[in-house]
């Protein structure tokens, strides 16, 4: 009696070794079949197991027999056609093994998105002879076959959305001859404008217009319109929790929208390349992918390997060396809020004030370097006080930060002592109406502006600028 494995351990071994049929289905896929050969299955599997051990071969061989895999159900029918045996798998066992791998993936066609949205159309056909009662299992049945339906839809297009936005590393693969065969390229030109056409028309621009709410189609309503009026017979009909749910449904269709898009802008961005671009584009696309395998290495169960072990990859790549000693860029990001634009158009009314009163702004006599003269000292510091006697201030969290920033702009000369001298002046003598709170809270201020103070820091305490209360006046 030969060794027989449950469906159970079968299917588990699958997924052990998942390269057998990763590599089946997308043979299936590029011959556009819904079958593969046993004689490719067995061809596969001795491939594949030859460099294993002599357990794990044995086993993996006697699991993936198509005796033994037809027995657990993973293979639904043996057909005989042509001198050879065609296995058909389980539909779900293939869609599992698509979700593992998103190359493998299948693009949506015109004709298979027409067919989703015929069936949804006699759903509506139906719906509207309905009851919608739910002692009638007419009814019942009806509700989940377009739960069913719709939640398919909406998990095959989500899929055909990851597999567009993979279409990088496609465009890459078919442009990799450019680099290799310059003397060639505008035949080859050619050639790949034909290939990502055939991508663009057959897969990207069905699926846009499928998604697009303003698509009028001469055989009736197209998807949303469908939709649409689904949902107004449930609410007539008082099912408002499912017309809810099918109203959340049609959002969540209408919100695959935009990333289609942007594949396509990217398609028609990459068939206007030149040569050199292309190259460029592949070699991003070379080292992204070893990034991305990098990265893969830290999916799997062992929670030890949380960061990327990029050590390798850098020093085989020149232009990674040295990056961390380069300075981070700075951001500057708009915020969404009231009090954010309130406050920002605060400090542009309080700039111009200053860029108004320029005229008055006093002409202090530059110090240079750590010179001291205690006559041009005292009277820099009497002009300075006349200038913030007149200075417009508002609470502000961080009191010599913003000291800081009017005084630079606009004071000739500006130095360090000058900011210490107007600080100690508010600090003593606050604004009226204001109180200045000293924090234990330490930040760090830089300048560029002079020559003599160019890489200097100014470590200071926080002070913060807040209307007075009646509490502190007391």
């Amino acid at each position: 009696m030969s060794k027989r494995f449950s469906t159970l351990d079968t299917t588990r071994l699958l997924f052990e070794h998942p390269k057998i049929l990763f590599r089946l289905i997308e043979r299936m896929d590029r011959n556009e079949t819904r079958y593969l050969r046993e004689s490719d299955l067995v061809a596969e599997v001795m491939d594949y197991t030859r460099t294993l051990g002599k357990a794990d071969r044995d086993r993996v061989r006697l699991a993936l027999n198509s005796d033994n895999l037809f027995r657990t159900g993973l293979v639904i029918d043996i057909i005989k056609a042509e001198g050879e045996r065609r296995l058909v798998l389980q539909d779900a066992l293939i869609n599992l093994m698509r979700a593992c791998n998103a190359s493998l993936y299948q693009e949506l066609t015109d004709a298979r998105l027409r067919g989703h949205l015929v069936t949804l159309r006699d759903v509506r056909n139906r719906l509207e002879l309905s009851s919608f009662s739910e002692a009638d299992p007419d009814f019942t049945e009806l509700r989940d076959d377009l739960n069913e339906r719709v939640s398919q839809l909406i998990g095959l297009l989500r899929q055909n959305v990851l597999r567009m936005q993979t279409i990088s590393a496609q465009l890459a693969e078919l442009s990799g001859d450019a680099s290799r065969a310059p003397e060639s390229y505008l035949e080859f030109r050619h050639t790949l404008f034909e290939q990502i056409v055939t991508l663009y028309d057959r897969h990207i621009k069905p699926t846009l217009v499928f998604l697009n709410p303003d698509t009028r189609l001469p055989d009736g309503s197209n998807l949303f319109e469908t939709l649409e009026a689904m949902v107004r017979l449930l609410e007539n009909s008082g099912d408002h929790s499912l017309a809810d749910q099918l109203f959340r449904s049609a959002l969540s269709l209408n919100a695959l929208h935009k990333p289609i898009q942007a594949v396509a802008q990217e398609v028609e961005h990459f068939l206007r390349k030149t040569r050199r671009g292309m190259v460029q584009y592949n070699a991003m696309e070379h080292f992204y992918h070893k990034l991305r395998e990098l990265k893969g290495e830290t999916e799997t169960l062992s929670l030890r390997r949380k960061w990327l072990e990029g050590s390798a990859f850098a020093r085989s790549t020149g232009f990674l060396l040295g990056l961390r000693g380069q300075q981070r860029p700075k951001h500057y990001a708009f915020g969404a809020s009231a009090s954010y634009y309130q406050l920002l158009f605060s400090e542009l009314d309080l700039r111009l004030a200053d860029l108004r009163r320029k005229s008055e702004v006093p002409a202090l006599q530059e110090v240079a370097g750590a010179g001291r003269n205690s006559r041009i000292d005292v009277q820099r510091i009497n002009q300075l006080y006349q200038w913030l006697e007149s200075l417009e201030l508002r609470p502000t969290a961080d009191l010599v930060r913003e000291l800081h920033g009017r005084l630079e702009g606009f004071i000739p000369g500006y130095r360090f002592p000058d900011l210490l001298a107007a600080l100690n002046r508010l600090v003593n003598t606050p604004p009226e109406g204001f109180q200045v709170i000293t924090t234990n809270r330490f930040r760090t201020l830089e300048t560029e502006q002079s020559p003599d103070l160019s890489g200097e820091q100014f470590v200071y305490r926080k002070r913060r600028l807040e209307p007075q209360t009646e509490n502190a006046h007391d």
